[in-house]
């Protein structure tokens, strides 16, 4: 089972209702999404975070159960944290109201039960911001021995400590398996894929947008295209590439520790790109079940 672990939130998405502007709350949080991704995809998967038990994260918890998602959140009376999005040409930025919320709070003594737990995912604004940074750095460094994937999803808004978010992301790099950054990502943290992947990791996956995904192994590179398709807009687009990649590797039997084979990366590359692309073809994060791909 893949655990991951990391932020649940509510988006709050742009809607043209009758009385002018409006927001409509879907389900969503980069880490999140992820899990959605995999339950849909057939893989088996659990969810950790700290979940509100107010009526968004009712919400959050009960999108985890529909996708057949395992949640070992923890649960608070705290709020849920807010992500009012805005769109330009399809691409999403977020304002985020994060204060005092049951994700923002959780501890490293909230950490999850790990019974069952064969590969861990982290990633998100939860990287970024104390104290739950603090847990989920605690909880990957604790289980160094299973497989680790990381997609930092750098938000620069949210990091207020620059120097401190580089020190951890150098730590968890340091046990990383494999890594997704985007163009985006790789610009504003200054490196390039040799700075990366001299930190320990052993895929780094680099996403371009509509150029498509390179993954980077010490054997050689591979590219796979996006595809195309009428784009709606971005949100959860990477999050659910992260989920193709990580089932891909799962049913090849190369979700471990050791870099997987150039046939089976490549396979799962394709899976993750393909994932994605039916994402950004609909508004905001709904991936695909494992059916609509076949079709």
């Amino acid at each position: 089972m893949i655990l991951c672990a990391g932020e649940a939130l509510i988006d709050m998405l742009p809607r043209e209702t009758a009385d002018g502007p409006g927001f409509f709350p879907a389900t969503g949080g980069a880490v999140f999404n992820t899990a959605i991704a995999l339950g849909r995809l057939g893989a088996p998967a659990a969810f950790h975070s700290g979940l509100s038990s107010d009526l968004f994260g009712t919400r959050l918890a009960d999108a985890l159960a529909a996708s057949g998602v395992e949640n070992r959140a923890a649960i608070s009376d705290r709020p849920t944290t807010l992500a009012f999005v805005t769109l330009t040409d399809g691409h999403a930025e977020y304002a985020f109201y994060d204060e005092g919320t049951a994700g923002r709070m959780l501890a490293p003594a909230d950490a999850p039960d790990m019974t069952g737990i064969e590969a861990l995912f982290l990633g998100g604004i939860s990287l970024a911001v104390e104290p739950c940074a603090e847990a989920y750095e605690a909880l990957a460094l604790a289980h160094a021995d299973l497989p680790i994937m990381i997609d930092p999803n750098i938000r620069p808004g949210f990091i207020r400590d620059e120097a401190a978010f580089h020190a951890r992301l150098d730590r968890l790099l340091a046990v990383a398996d494999i890594v997704k950054l985007s163009d985006e990502d790789m610009r504003w943290l200054g490196m390039d894929a040799a700075e990366v992947m001299a930190r320990g990791p052993k895929v780094l996956c680099l996403t371009e947008g509509e150029r498509g995904v390179r993954a980077i192994t010490a054997k050689g590179e591979i590219a796979v295209p996006a595809r195309r398709v009428e784009v709606v807009d971005t949100v959860g687009a990477g999050d659910t590439f992260n989920a193709g990649l990580m089932a891909g590797l799962q049913e090849a039997g190369a979700l471990t520790t050791d870099t997987p084979t150039e046939t089976a990366l490549r396979t799962a590359l394709e899976l993750g790109v393909s994932a994605a692309a039916i994402t950004v073809s609909r508004a905001g994060a709904n991936p695909p079940r494992r059916d609509e791909l076949a079709a």
